[in-house]
């Protein structure tokens, strides 16, 4: 067998030396060295890049739910000061829905930005960018609530903060899976629905009049949601830019000296062939930097993976999170629950969502997001069955008002742990360098679109199907369940190429699924 040395000569021929060398796996008392730890650094790094965007997103969010009745008082209020008349009850519903939907039509607009952005700015630059629209946003709140004050500004800055969480969610999973090592992107991709989770049960708590719920204190409950974004942009001078962009701008010893920081007291061997793979990631489709849109959908490849990508966003949304986490205060009340009782047993719901989502990170982390994604949307579904017998059976057996809220919490908690949490960690696996962008743009939107679809059409659902209001939600997770388990591949220790084989393929090899290609 020929050794190493044999190989570097035959193949050196015009090829760069570092190059050859890195092609062969690093080997270590007979065995394949493990993978580079990520440092403290690289940590602190991924903490500070997440929670700028989903934690902010998540504050905002659960601290305009929680305030509502304080913003209708608001809106009717500064209505009465301009036209000396109370607002009618039809105008105040259209203010109240283009504020709650402005920041879903933000996201649309944000996520499709994305590809625009990223081929102007660097991704350290980009995220730079969208905290100061987050700060943007808060500001123009603050504007139109204690200052001018105006209803407008209020829309405005919501569909503003849509920006800023549309294009956020679509650049975070790009940059945590370029800083982190390929090993451990599922379970820092996890963190991400984690940090949306706390900073949902945070604005919500903080929403409460014994907080910051009330009419003095209500501007600063909408300036919190910017302390993510500034405390990343305070440390901003001391964050990297990632080491794959430093590699696609020809820097390769800045990329070296960038992963030294990132990893955990690696030695240069080590570095160079990790660096090395994502050079070979980034050669993989010759000389073309993204591919297209219409080439994804042209060619049968391509085509698969936009379509394994579509899939799981479009899961994220019509599983019907938002149609019941939205409305979890109107089925407690329909099952016997005064508005105080209904809204605690909201926040205990989600105070324990928050608890399973972080429990929930290592075991994404253990058994791989494939199989937790399946048991997640199998257990959302079964839960909205017994929600909707619950439901039809709840005026004849008075044992099944209860069940209400059980199936409720089930179906909650099942996602907080299950499709919250795997929704990016699949994404970035099935997306390589060159279709990351577009696919993320393209299904992005998709996400928005769908997100903005299921808010919406919930309380006509409530209105028109009654008791089965929820059971096309059951249909759509069976279905999305059963899509994951044969068409999206195990991604747990499995390389890039067997992954991007699987997608080709386009269904599971069950008799050698371990196989890398």
């Amino acid at each position: 067998m020929e050794n190493k040395a044999d190989i570097e000569m035959k193949e050196s021929n015009g090829v760069p030396e570092h190059t050859i060398v890195d092609r062969l796996p690093l080997v270590e008392n007979g065995e394949i060295a493990k993978p580079l730890a990520n440092s403290n650094y690289c940590m602190w790094t991924l903490f500070l890049s997440v929670s700028s965007v989903m934690m902010s997103t998540g504050i905002a969010v659960g601290a305009m739910n929680a305030s509502m009745a304080i913003l209708g008082d608001f809106y009717n209020q500064t209505y009465y000061e301009r036209y000396d008349n109370y607002i009618p009850e039809d105008t105040s519903l259209l203010l109240i829905a283009l504020t709650v939907s402005g920041l879903l039509a933000g996201g649309i607009l944000g996520a499709l930005s994305i590809g625009f952005i990223l081929a102007r700015f660097s991704r350290k630059q980009s995220m730079a960018i969208m905290n100061l629209t987050n700060i943007l946003a808060v500001a123009t709140l603050c504007i139109g609530g204690p200052l001018i004050p105006s209803y407008e500004c209020i829309i405005i800055g919501r569909f503003i903060m849509g920006l800023f969480s549309g294009f956020g969610m679509n650049l975070i999973p790009i940059v945590v899976a370029e800083i982190s090592n390929q090993e451990r992107q599922a379970f820092y991709l996890s963190l991400i629905g984690v940090n949306l989770s706390f900073g949902g049960l945070f604005g919500l708590v903080l929403g409460f009049k014994e907080a910051l719920g009330t009419e003095e204190l209500w501007p600063i409950l909408l300036t919190i949601s910017s302390a993510p974004s500034i405390a990343y942009l305070l440390a901003l001078k001391w964050l990297p830019e990632t080491p794959s962009y430093l590699l696609r701008q020809g820097k390769r010893t800045q990329a070296l000296q960038v992963l030294r920081k990132l990893r955990q007291n690696a030695q240069e061997e080590k570095l160079c062939q990790e660096l090395a793979k994502i050079e070979r990631e980034q050669r993989a489709h010759g000389e073309i930097k993204q591919v297209p849109l219409i080439t994804m959908f042209k060619s049968t490849g391509y085509r698969r993976q936009l379509i394994a990508v579509v899939m799981v966003f479009m899961q994220a949304q019509l599983c019907g999170v938002n149609g019941v986490g939205m409305y979890t205060n109107r089925i407690f009340m329909s099952a016997g629950f005064n508005e105080s009782s209904a809204i605690t047993a909201s926040t205990i719901v989600y105070s324990i969502q928050f608890v399973v989502a972080l429990v929930g990170s290592g075991a994404v982390d253990r058994w791989g997001p494939k199989m937790i994604n399946v048991i997640s949307g199998s257990v959302m579904s079964a839960s909205l069955v017994l929600l909707t017998v619950a439901m039809v059976t709840s005026a004849q057996v008075e044992f099944m008002l209860y069940v209400n809220i059980v199936a409720v919490t089930i179906y909650i908690l099942s996602w907080a742990c299950g499709i919250n949490l795997t929704l990016f960690p699949l994404l970035g696996a099935l997306t390589t360098e060159q279709t990351r962008e577009v696919s993320f743009t393209f299904g992005g939107g998709i996400f928005w679109v769908l997100s903005w679809f299921v808010g919406f059409i919930t309380p006509y659902f409530m209105e028109w199907m009654g008791p089965f209001a929820f059971f096309p939600w059951a249909i759509l997770n069976a279905i999305f369940a059963a899509y994951v388990l044969i068409f999206i591949p195990d991604i747990k220790g499995k390389s890039r190429e067997y992954i991007e084989s699987f997608v080709r393929k386009g269904k599971v090899n069950f008799c050698n699924c371990g196989a890398t290609t």
